[in-house]
């Protein structure tokens, strides 16, 4: 038996029994008067759901959400409060955090669950923090081609992990990809009309969950989620904004696409009350993390462009909270 590698295609002889689609036959001469029938086959992608939940009952959360998928679950759950989840075909184990500023935290409770040919690790942990959760859904991810960040509150369309598959298969350039999510018009933030190149000047729109990435080029950029940034942190949003911003500096090529996966479903936000003194010190502190001796700049073109978000306390006050996040976070 014999395999010839062609790009992202496997050339190899009928009998060879590896997971890939078979795509095409055709007729290859191996010597003279001898023919080898061999197909052509693409490559089977593999994608890992890293989940982030809160005070969530598993049973219910998984088969909800419509995973087509195999997942790393993490539920962060209140001290003293349970998410009352029995997992009666789950393998318990215990997992310590690999970041040494945790080595002093509990230990964290591991179970190991099948759901519809699919297997979720599901770590539940006491500490909170969003950023917390995806660093650790990273650091615990299994071997596979793509990562697909999502929360407790998305429900998948049917077919979701083929259109997924179809997209990376199409634009073997993209390291990452950035997927629609139908969302209330009052949360949405971003909304994808073409397939095109994300960068610099406009990746600040794009929530988590819309985030994608070859588990290959994420591993290699190093880049994860800040500790202080997002819901359950000092600040209490920008994670997934800094995230991007750092893979980009990191050289990956993040692109767009208006494949939409499925949808948010209604709920009050974890993070967002309202602007409020926390909302502009946040803000603040987030653009001193993005943008560094341009972060008053960008503060004056934000305040400049969302009036409606300052009215009823005037621009300086809103300023002022700003520049407080800004003093704060530059120490």
């Amino acid at each position: 038996m014999w395999i010839l590698r062609r790009g992202s295609f496997i050339i190899s002889d009928v009998n060879d029994a590896d997971p890939y689609d078979i795509h095409a036959g055709v007729m290859h001469r191996t010597a003279p008067g001898r023919h080898c029938q061999v197909m052509i086959r693409h490559k089977y992608m593999k994608i890992v759901s890293l989940i982030s939940a809160v005070d969530q009952n598993i049973d219910k959360l998984i088969p909800g959400m419509r995973l087509e998928t195999d997942a790393v679950l993490v539920n962060q759950l209140r001290d003293g409060e349970s998410a009352g989840a029995s997992h009666d075909d789950a393998e318990s184990g215990v997992l310590k955090p690999k970041d040494p500023e945790f080595s002093d935290q509990p230990e964290i409770q591991v179970s190991d669950i099948s759901s519809d040919d699919h297997h979720i690790k599901c770590i539940t942990m006491h500490r909170r923090g969003v950023g917390l959760s995806r660093n650790t859904c990273i650091d615990n991810c299994p071997d596979c081609d793509i990562c697909l960040f999502t929360d407790e509150d998305i429900i998948y369309d049917t077919g979701y992990s083929d259109a997924i598959r179809s997209e990376y298969e199409a634009h073997p350039e993209a390291d990452a990809i950035l997927f629609n999510m139908r969302v209330c018009e009052d949360r949405r933030t971003y909304w994808n009309e073409q397939y095109d190149r994300v960068r610099f000047y406009n990746y600040g729109r794009y929530p988590a969950y819309s985030i994608s990435i070859r588990k290959e080029k994420l591993d290699k950029s190093r880049v994860h989620f800040p500790l202080e940034f997002g819901g359950g942190a000092k600040y209490i949003n920008g994670e997934d904004s800094v995230f991007l911003h750092d893979l980009l500096k990191a050289g990956v090529k993040i692109y767009k696409s208006p494949v939409c996966l499925g949808e948010e479903t209604e709920r009050e936000s974890t993070w967002f009350k309202g602007y409020t003194d926390d909302f502009f010190i946040s803000r603040g502190a987030l653009y001193v993390r993005l943008y560094g001796v341009w972060a008053k700049l960008r503060a004056h073109i934000f305040l400049i462009r969302h009036k409606d978000m300052y009215k009823d306390r005037g621009y300086a006050s809103a300023y002022g909270l700003m520049k407080k996040g800004m003093n704060e976070y530059s120490g």
